[in-house]
């Protein structure tokens, strides 16, 4: 065989004699490689391929998630003209405290359509939450009759401090100050600080998010002491300041929770969205990258949650703050008649006994 003139005549493929063209290779893993392409998705995809890779499923959601949005806008709207009746004096704050239900579940509507605008929408929805829990804190102490007449009504008791999160060793050694009136400014700057440090903190992450996303992926853990270190000692004083006006006879409870639960969703629910791909493997679901599938249900699920706290949150504020004194004004009168008859009891023994000594005097005096 003449191998130069093999290769002068033209170009060939040259097959190696073990392979042979009648077998065919052995399959590989299809599990492995679904999973391989799923994890080369992009975590932020852009519209386009989000939008292709859902189909028909894109429409399904986001026509049920503008509904539900629609009637969360409607309940808020329901829910301040019931509240205009019995808070007209503290309306302002009552209709910043209920915004944000519709302003939480607007922003996971609109990740659900904008995969990109995930980290500013969080950011926007965080910071609604924090100026709420501000102007809760305004909320009860207007319903308490103002600063002065709050602590009038505390009568120098002692402000409970050992409460949540501060309520365990070695959080037992906190003083209790007496209840004045810069104890009150003190719990205000504490509660105040939350949304101007999440605000400045959100600021950074979102220039990071622009500049780069990974860039912001993998820095972001380093934010998160000072983020839960302001959050924590937040709410440490809106804690301190409920306790504060139980003990003078307020409910504002059952409108903390309400507020309390919307903080719980937005920020664990939303960490644990965030770890949940990290931690566990996803197989590939619609050509998606498992962290934007993890976030389209995390979305779909707040905004079903913002629906319920809307429906209560209804439900308290269409009730005066008055109704929450019934009990506590019952039981202040039981202990005033009660204070009463023992008083009267008293005087009526004492009574009794100075007419038996005059009995038994007037007896010796005629013996």
């Amino acid at each position: 065989m003449d191998l130069s003139g093999e290769a002068s005549s033209g170009t060939r493929i040259l097959t190696a004699r073990h392979i042979s063209a009648d077998k065919s290779l052995p399959e590989t893993n299809i599990a492995i490689n679904s999973t391989l392409l799923c994890h080369s998705h992009s975590p932020n995809p852009d519209f386009a391929s989000y939008f292709s890779a859902l189909h028909l499923y894109a429409w399904v959601i986001w026509i049920l998630g503008l509904v539900v949005l629609l009637i969360i806008c409607s309940l808020y709207i329901v829910t301040l003209r019931s509240a205009l009746k019995h808070w007209r004096d503290k309306f302002s704050h009552v209709i910043v405290v209920l915004s944000i239900y519709p302003i939480v579940a607007a922003t996971a509507f609109v990740t659900l359509i904008l995969p990109r605008s995930r980290v500013p929408c969080e950011a926007i929805a965080q910071e609604a939450v924090m100026i709420a829990l501000y102007h809760f804190f305004c909320l009860v102490v207007a319903e308490c009759g103002g600063s002065e007449q709050f602590v009038r009504s505390a009568n120098g008791a002692d402000l409970e401090t050992r409460v949540m999160p501060c309520c365990c060793w070695p959080c037992c050694v906190i003083p209790r100050p007496k209840f004045h009136k810069k104890t009150l400014m003190r719990l205000r700057y504490l509660v105040l600080q939350i949304p101007i440090v999440q605000g400045l903190i959100y600021f950074i992450i979102v220039i990071l998010w622009s500049e780069d996303y990974m860039l912001y992926h993998r820095n972001f853990v380093y934010f998160q002491p000072f983020i839960a270190a302001s959050i924590l000692s937040g709410m440490w004083g809106v804690v301190m300041l409920v306790r504060a006006a139980m003990s003078v006879g307020r409910a504002p409870r059952p409108r903390f929770l309400a507020v309390q639960l919307v903080l719980i969703i937005v920020k664990l629910q939303c960490g644990l969205a965030k770890s949940l791909p990290d931690v566990i493997n996803f197989s590939c679901i619609l050509n998606l990258h498992p962290s934007v599938f993890v976030y389209i249900v995390h979305n779909s699920v707040m905004m079903v949650e913002m629906l319920l706290l809307s429906l209560l949150a209804w439900r308290i504020y269409s009730s005066p703050p008055g109704k929450d004194l019934e009990k506590v004004q019952r039981d202040r009168v039981v202990v005033a008649v009660l204070e009463d008859n023992a008083h009267s009891i008293d005087v009526r023994s004492v009574r009794e006994g100075i007419d038996n000594k005059s009995f038994n005097n007037n007896n010796v005096v005629d013996d």
